[in-house]
């Protein structure tokens, strides 16, 4: 196995950078992702999409994450003496795989001939980075983490995770390397990436916004014919349709309330024991908004009368 340095590594969204499996498309191939599809990536990947643009916003999320880089990379030396880290992102590819490979990492951290992993996140709050108390690493970060590390070859030590919170202090999660999880992930992408090259077969499709995104973007035009739809289709589509208008204003509805019965909390709370219900935190312009935590089980809210009961 080689790894090399790869000092001018090509530009996300480029088209040679395209072609290159990185550890922040794996967890989209592997399904595990909570922002994009396998079906989107694959079609990306495979040429037969282009890379949604960055949009200003998006742009200014990512200049934000550079900046909190520089605070993450001293607050972790602080809490690692002994330890080095690189000036910024550092890259590599492993001639050992199948495919294509590039693993970009926001740092590398160094203690004599030792290496690990250290990348830096940012979110809003716990929540948002996806940390259900349970203290454990999201799944698709960790898949993200555990792909570097394989590519790198630095798995003798955890990969570390800066997350940099809007509200509250950093915390770094630790990843340990999973060899049978780390086969069985490039296993997975070694046997998708002949269909990538041939563009053909597609993933199935599923019912994420990143795939019905991608399905719009690959047909743009409107050439007046008419197409003829599965009956079972039409009528699952027309009834969902009607229900999806039902249940808006029934759910609109209940957020008013909440909102409501929240007055200027930012948490919201039910049943005995106390679980989490909803959050509020600031939105667009000015305004604010409602945020359910859909972790906590409807069924799992109890009073103190059911509980004695």
């Amino acid at each position: 196995m080689t790894v090399l340095e790869v000092k001018n590594p090509p530009a996300p969204g480029s088209d040679e950078w395209r072609k290159v499996v990185s550890p922040s498309k794996i967890p989209a191939l592997l399904g595990v992702s909570r922002f994009r599809s396998q079906y989107t990536v694959w079609h990306e990947m495979a040429g037969l999409v282009a890379p949604e643009p960055i949009a200003e916003a998006r742009q200014d999320d990512f200049d934000y994450g550079h900046a909190c880089e520089l605070a993450a990379r001293e607050y972790w030396l602080y809490k690692n003496p002994g330890w080095r880290l690189s000036r910024g992102e550092v890259a590599y590819t492993n001639d050992a795989l199948s495919f294509p490979n590039l693993a970009t990492l926001d740092l590398r951290a160094s203690r004599g001939r030792t290496r690990k992993v250290v990348e830096v996140k940012t979110a809003r709050d716990k929540e948002e980075w996806g940390d259900d108390g349970s203290g454990e690493v999201p799944a698709d970060y960790a898949a993200q983490v555990i792909a570097q590390q394989h590519i790198t070859g630095w798995t003798s030590e955890p990969a570390d995770i800066v997350v940099w919170f809007q509200f509250g202090k950093p915390k770094i999660y630790h990843v340990d390397y999973e060899p049978r999880l780390a086969a069985a992930m490039f296993a997975r992408i070694n046997a998708m990436w002949p269909s990538i090259v041939a563009q053909t077969p597609p993933p199935d499709l599923d019912d994420s916004v990143s795939t019905y995104e991608t399905v719009k973007a690959m047909h743009p035009d409107i050439d007046g014919s008419t197409a003829v739809l599965d009956p079972v289709l039409a009528r699952d589509f027309l009834t969902a349709d009607a229900d999806l208008k039902t249940i808006t204003k029934r759910h609109r509805g209940l957020k008013t309330r909440v909102l409501d019965a929240m007055r200027n909390a930012q948490h919201a709370v039910a049943g005995s024991p106390e679980q989490k219900i909803a959050r509020r935190q600031p939105g667009q312009r000015g305004s604010v908004s409602l945020y359910p935590i859909t972790k906590t089980d409807p069924d799992s809210i109890t009073t103190k009368e059911s509980n004695a009961a």
